[in-house]
């Protein structure tokens, strides 16, 4: 393993080698499965605490209670680590600095959830997600911000999550993409076919954030899920 002040490795958005990140969120914080991950094909590593009534189950609980295994992971795999902080507590700048103790590239939060200080932190990336009840000029004003690296669109109602990729959801990229100043991401929250992803990088969307709400949930399948959303899978069964 690395010694961890050494391990906040810059994360880059679609760069000139690939057409698209991904950035696989991990059903739960769980080395193993970030190491299958990257063999699949993922970009970069999301970790997640604090989640919500939305959140997948394993995404619930505290910085405090899952630093042991969010550590192991950032030690273990070569590629950027970030981290989603839902809303299941309200995030203080004392909070914030316990979390920070790990060397995270980027962080993910709602944007209504982001507290101010956040935004400053010069330390780390930060990717907005959005949702439903935002209105268009408030994400376009959000992917114009200074520190605002990305913005992920996760507007799928609860209701709506595992359904297939629609053409309102494609419409909806369109217009978001089309307004946006910092590249788009999309999270896996429908699922999506090879013609699907084919159509929104087309569009102009720069990176998928997987979702494991679309996954099987098996441990032994989640490399090979990653792999047929990843850019690597998709060439590979396109030779």
């Amino acid at each position: 393993m690395e010694p961890l002040g050494q391990l906040r490795r810059p994360l880059e958005i679609a760069p000139r080698e690939r057409p698209y990140t991904t950035i696989a969120s991990l059903p739960k914080n769980s080395t193993s499965l970030a190491v299958r991950a990257v063999d699949g094909g993922a970009d970069a590593i999301m970790l997640n605490i604090e989640g919500d009534d939305n959140s997948h189950p394993s995404h619930f609980g505290s910085y405090d209670l899952h630093d042991v295994y969010i550590n192991d992971v950032i030690s273990t795999v070569s590629v950027p680590c970030g981290i989603f902080v839902g809303g299941a507590r309200l995030l203080t700048e004392e909070y914030w600095e316990r979390i920070m103790s790990s060397n995270f590239s980027f962080v993910e939060m709602y944007a209504h959830q982001m507290p101010t200080f956040v935004l400053s932190d010069s330390r780390v990336k930060k990717i907005s997600a959005v949702s439903t009840g935002y209105i268009l000029e408030q994400v376009k004003q959000l992917s114009a911000m200074d520190g605002i690296e990305a913005i992920d669109m996760a507007t799928v109602p609860h209701q709506m999550l595992g359904a297939p990729f629609s053409v309102l959801d494609y419409a909806t990229l369109g217009v978001v993409t089309g307004l946006a100043v910092k590249p788009v991401l999309l999270r896996t929250q429908k699922r999506l076919a090879r013609t699907d992803i084919d159509r929104v990088v087309a569009l102009g969307v720069r990176g998928l954030v997987v979702d494991p709400c679309i996954l099987s949930g098996a441990d032994e399948a989640y490399k090979d899920e990653i792999a047929s959303l990843a850019p690597r899978g998709v060439l590979a069964e396109g030779q």
